[in-house]
């Protein structure tokens, strides 16, 4: 969308306040609120903000950046979304006094992975992804305490099913804006809900799962619910995974570049070396796509939580399995990411663990259609099928030993990411919880 066409939209729907957005890197959405009137003004110039506060990004000593809309990400938000109209903006990130992209801007990572994709393999040839969107719906209890607002399963019906009302409102509210809910249910676990949106550019669609993520938090709040993308609520209960599909297409021939031209394979060998570079990048791609200490609660054996390096085409106790369907629908299920993830980095990590596969001509194992969870250790070891890290001290570590990410993400981010997410983990290993009291009070 040009400039022109954004100014005659937010005078057509009389929108008042624009929503400056943006993700630092810990994937925490960040919102500034300016006047319309203002945004010509700030696309010409930009518009300054504090980068120190944001998971410190920038250091204190030099901690201005400059934001700048992309007005390809422009929308008006849903009405009586707020008291008036308001439209919301995703910005990129700049240095304070020039045009430099701003190194540690999680948006940025991903475009920089995206042209890397197309000087590999032609220009015309674009990531394509959809990530599915699963949150689990609380309420406060008396006790002040969150709990779960049911206790419903799979496909439930409503009244069983208490958040069918509130996704209704969600899906029309999306919808009423360009974004279509192709379906939503209940899952498995109680309290958990689920969207499954078309597939876009991969850029495009990470801007959307954030806008996705905003309006069903906020129309949560206003039914008296907490909505969550925390991966794993409660223990001996089942997590929230935000599987991730993705292929690569040609945009000029419209082709489905995964997809074989012969009927005795689902898979191209382009999407089998991307397939191969992803698998062989597993374990420090982890930080990027389950990034938090409560990542590694939900992905344990037993909840079909994906934790094998291992590929399949129907089984779902692999990290990466071949969804049923069309061969122009032809794709690859990454199944550990979470809500936790910043979606920018993690999509960043996917598509650039899979172009090194293409590069090398990487060929991956052969599939296990079998369930690993079934399997003893020592066959699981004779068939070479490794396991992610177990916690997210592991995953920093394997992250920082795959010397790839520096070179394709900046070295300057990975030093940055590797310091945050350390702080995070020595933080939680300091952290006494209650089931060390129960356990060890009476020691």
């Amino acid at each position: 969308m040009d400039l022109k066409k954004a100014l005659e939209l937010i005078k057509e729907k009389e929108v008042k306040e624009l929503a400056l957005q943006f993700t630092d890197l810990s994937g925490i959405l960040h919102t500034l609120w300016v006047p319309s009137q203002a945004l010509s003004q700030i696309i010409k110039d930009g518009i300054h903000t504090d980068g120190s506060s944001l998971s410190k990004i920038v250091d204190v000593s030099k901690s201005d950046v400059k934001l700048v809309p992309d007005l390809n990400s422009f929308m008006i938000l849903p009405p009586k979304l707020f008291e008036y109209n308001v439209a919301r903006v995703v910005c990129d990130i700049f240095e304070p006094d020039s045009n430099i992209p701003f190194s540690l801007d999680s948006r940025f990572i991903l475009r920089k992975v995206l042209t890397s994709l197309q000087d590999q393999l032609g220009p015309n040839v674009i990531g394509i992804a959809s990530s599915e969107i699963e949150f689990f719906l609380f309420e406060e209890g008396e006790d002040q305490q969150v709990q779960l607002i049911d206790n419903a399963g799979y496909l439930a019906s409503p009244p069983k099913d208490r958040g069918t009302q509130l996704r209704h409102k969600i899906t029309e509210a999306l919808r009423n804006i360009g974004i279509f809910i192709e379906k939503h249910h209940h899952e498995v676990p109680a309290g958990k809900s689920e969207f499954n949106i078309p597939y876009s550019e991969a850029l495009q669609m990470v801007d959307t799962i954030y806008l996705i993520k905003f309006i069903t938090k906020l129309m949560a709040n206003r039914y008296g619910f907490i909505a969550s993308f925390m991966p794993k609520p409660f223990h001996g209960e089942y997590g929230a995974g935000l599987h991730t599909h993705i292929n690569l297409r040609d945009q000029e021939k419209e082709l489905n570049l995964f997809s074989n031209s012969s009927e005795n394979a689902k898979l191209s060998p382009l999407a089998r070396n991307f397939l191969a570079g992803i698998l062989i990048h597993a374990k420090g791609l982890a930080l990027l796509t389950n990034p938090s200490v409560n990542s590694y609660k939900r992905l344990v054996p037993g909840w079909e939580a994906p934790v094998y390096i291992s590929w399949a085409n129907y089984n779902r106790s692999t990290l990466i399995r071949i969804p049923p369907g069309s061969k122009k629908a032809a794709r690859l299920e990454y199944r550990p990411t979470d809500g936790s993830c910043n979606f920018y980095l993690a999509y960043a990590g996917l598509f650039s663990s899979g172009l090194d596969g293409v590069k090398l001509q990487l060929e991956p194992p052969t599939p296990v259609e079998e369930n690993i969870y079934d399997m003893s250790e020592n066959e699981r070891k004779n068939r070479g099928i490794k396991v992610l890290p177990g916690n997210l001290g592991e995953a920093i570590f394997e992250f920082s030993k795959d010397r790839y990410f520096d070179d394709v993400l900046g070295s300057k981010f990975v030093q940055k990411y590797v310091t945050l997410k350390t702080s995070e983990w020595k933080e939680f290993s300091v952290y006494v919880h209650k089931w060390e009291r129960d356990r060890y009070i009476d020691v």
